[in-house]
This record gives structure tokens, sequence and C-alpha cells, in this order.
């Protein structure tokens, strides 16, 4: 008899669970499996206020808890936002799921690693409950937020609630600081190799690129994914100045639809992208635009003076930026020297069909990444380049280093905003692209949908 299996994810969507979700879904029913989707409205659990909208997220996690109630096994897809904004509604949202549910799989897409706060709540109901010592170092230290330690409390506590992680290092983590009893770790997973040799056979590099009004004489690297500033498009920006003329890069992505700000028309980060190639750092020409003293209010008071004209010169309008755009970046110390805004390219948003294609026919994939405090749990565009055998560079970024534990010497890095090394190392790939192929290809034979499976069985089964 088959198993029946529900997945509670965000579905149909641009997010990387939903895109993880669509491929368990087909590896599980190639597998045997009967799986249905349980699809998170997630915009709607993400509202807070007024509290009547709150209650109407709640009443649709009570559905979908009385409907996977009757599944032999859960597969949770956990992300703190996905179930709210607030940690009171997302963790209690997920403990309610996880009550419902026979036998439950939680799959960490992310999760609170930031977990020290200093807050007087803490410290006033330390001291209700009569632990003077755990309320004075919670003050100078600061203390587990009861809600997320209470979570973890269950799910340590709960024998028919397992936990997968994508790396070996959040699994660690869970273990010694909830001491998770039934914790594996198995990398994210999309494509077998059966299905990535039929999608590279059914596209032509020639006419790939002509559909995209790229020139197939050129050479292009690219940048995949959602815009976020840890991505560091900036670094494959300006490795353009240093790479020869016929070398052009590719933005394939966009904003993420959780991360639009409202009433903006160009966003904050999709404007430092915009601007980076334009803002041409050049020694001053003796004949340059005057420029105009001070910045702020005072150049607002001159373009007040009545048939006075402003002008600004290029010097001023890149000294505004360091101070202002660019102020929380170190690129503000390297804006181009050279025109590179024709050799830059954004293809949009790629759909979930479309995004496989680009690595499969693009000539590079470059992952630029910087560290974050929160964390990465995995990389969606770096596993497309690994099972899809792209030329592909990743920064030592601790996702892509957590990564290379299962793909070991078969991930080219370079130093983390190092444009220059990322430069050279594009025109030099072919010289170590043989040693990376082979170890990819071993380490596929490990880690693929197949092994993917294979490891939900066992969690389910223990």
């Amino acid at each position: 008899m088959k198993k029946r299996v529900a997945i509670v994810s965000s579905y149909n969507e641009e997010c990387g669970a939903a895109y993880y979700s669509s491929r368990l879904l087909k590896h599980l029913t190639s597998a045997g499996y009967e799986v249905e989707v349980k699809r998170l409205p997630v915009s709607l659990l993400r509202l807070n206020s007024p509290s009547l909208v709150r209650r109407k997220g709640d009443q649709e996690i009570e559905r979908i808890a009385r409907e996977i109630a009757e599944f032999d096994a859960v597969f949770l897809q956990f992300e703190p936002g996905l179930y709210g904004t607030r940690a009171a509604s997302s963790y209690g949202r997920v403990t309610r799921l996880l009550k419902a549910a026979k036998c439950a799989v939680v799959t960490i897409h992310g999760f609170d690693r930031r977990m020290a706060r200093r807050t007087v709540g803490n410290f006033v109901g330390n001291l209700a409950r009569v632990r003077p010592l755990a309320a004075a170092m919670g003050m100078i230290e600061g203390g587990l937020d009861p809600i997320i330690q209470s979570f973890w409390n269950y799910v340590r506590r709960a024998p028919h609630v397992k936990v997968l992680t994508f790396n070996r290092g959040d699994q660690v983590i869970l273990q010694r600081f909830f001491d998770l009893p039934q914790v594996e770790n198995y990398p994210i997973c999309y494509f077998d190799q059966d299905e990535v040799q039929e999608v590279r056979a059914s596209l032509n590099r020639e006419r790939f690129l002509t559909q995209y009004g790229l020139d197939p004489a050129r050479k292009y690297f690219a940048v995949c994914g959602f815009f976020s500033a840890y991505k560091g498009h900036l670094t494959a920006m300006k490795a353009l100045e240093f790479l020869p003329d016929d070398w052009s890069l590719v933005m394939v992505g966009g904003e993420h639809p959780q991360g639009i700000e409202a009433d903006k028309d160009i966003g904050s980060y999709v404007r430092q992208l915009l601007t980076f190639p334009l803002a041409v750092d050049r020694p001053p020409a003796a004949d340059s635009d005057e420029e105009v003293e001070g910045t702020g209010s005072l150049l607002a008071n001159v373009a007040g003076r009545l048939g006075t004209p402003v002008v600004r010169s290029s010097e001023l309008f890149r000294r505004e930026l360091r101070n202002k755009l660019f102020k929380h970046s170190e690129f503000k110390y390297f804006f181009p020297t050279t025109e590179i805004k024709h050799r830059i390219h954004y293809l949009g948003q790629a759909s979930d069909e479309d995004m496989p294609r680009f690595y499969a026919m693009l000539d590079y994939v470059v992952h630029p990444y910087m560290r974050t405090k929160e964390g990465q749990s995995g990389s969606g565009p770096a596993t497309f380049a690994l099972e899809f055998g792209s030329r592909a560079l990743f920064s030592n970024a601790p996702v892509f280093r957590e990564m290379n534990q299962y793909f070991d010497g078969a991930m080219q890095f370079f130093n983390i905003g190092n444009f220059m090394e990322l430069a050279d190392q594009l025109q030099r790939f072919k010289s170590f692209e043989p040693a990376l192929t082979a170890k990819r290809e071993a380490a596929l034979k490990v880690y693929n949908p197949r092994g993917m499976v294979e490891t939900y069985r066992r969690l389910i089964e223990a």
C-alpha cells in the first residue's frame, strides 16, 4: 500500500521553498508515494494587523492541520517567515501543524540563528520565576527567545517529529543548542542526471542566446536568482573592468516578492545596481563642470535662487553616492573607471521552467555572495550549477563552504568581494575544469534526488 505524504509549503510562487517542494513532489511520486501539497497562503500569514486578518491566517493553519491529520507522513518546509513575521505567530503555527501530524519531518530552509536578545520582558519573567541569576545573565549576555526555545523544546520531546537540514553545520547547531535527537542532513537536490541531459539536449546555445537579444559571438557570465545585497552583484559588475571587451554580464532574476518595498518606484538595492555602472570615476578634466559647494540643504537653497542654474559636477555626484546610496558598501571606493553599462544585461525573473536552461546554456555562472549575519541553510542557484555542470565560481561564503563538504573538490572558490580574482579565474577556468568535472560527477552519484527520497524514507520509518 502506498504511503500518503503531505508536503506543507509555499507553492506555485517565486520562492526557494516552493521550488524545492515542486521537485520533491516529483521525485516522491516517481518513488511510489502518494503525495499532496498543502499550500501555505504566505501573503496572508505574513499580515499582522488588523487582528481580524491575523485570525484569518490562524484559521488557514487550522484548516491545513485538519487535512494533514490523516496522512502517513508530513514533510513540513520550515522557514519562520513562511508562517508569519512575528515569532509568536510563526512558531506557534508550525507547532500546531506538527501536533496534528502522525509523523513529521521538518525540513530546515532557514531558522533563527541569532537567538540571543536582551529584553526587559525576559528579565522580569526570570525574576517572576525566582531565577535571579538567569535574569542578571540575560541582561548581560542576552537570553534565548523563550518562544523559539519553547518550539525547539517541543521538537526535541516529540517522538513523531524529525528534522532534516541541508548542511552539516545546521545539524550541529541544532543538536548542540537544542539537543535534538532525530536530525539528519542532506543537500538540496532538484534534478537527476537523466533530466539534466534531457534539458541540455533540447537546447541550442545560439538560438537560446538570440531569443534574449544576446550575441552568441560574445562570452557571458551570469549572476542568477533574486536580487539582494548579499548576492554580491557589484563584485560581478566590477569584474567586467578586468575582463576582455568581448565579455558581458547577464543578470537573471528580480526582486523577491516579499522584499518589494512599498511606495517606491525603484527599490533601494535595484537603485544601487542601476547607479553603479553609471558612476564612472574619472580624473577631473580641466574644463569639467563647475561644482556647487556643499550638499543637502545648502544645495537645495542654491537651487531655489531665482535665475541661478545649479550645475553639479560628476565628482560631486559620486561624493553624494558615497555618502548616501553606497554608505554601507565597500564598493563606494571602487566605482568603475571605464564604461561598463553597455556590457550588462538584465533578463528579468526566469520561470521555474526556464531557470535550469540558463545554467545549461550560459558560458559561466558566478555566485559572489557575502557572508550574512543570519546565515544561509542552502543555495538553490548553486545547486543548479552543480547539477547542470555549469562552469561555476563561488565566493568563500559559509553557505558554499558547507556545500563543499558534499561536493569536495567540485567547487572553485574566490574570496568574497575580490573582483580581480573573479575576473582572473573566469579567464583561467578551462585549466581547472577537468578536475572539477570529475569530482562533481563522482559526488552526484552519492548526492542526488534518489538519495534525498531515501533520506526522507529513513526518517519517517525510524
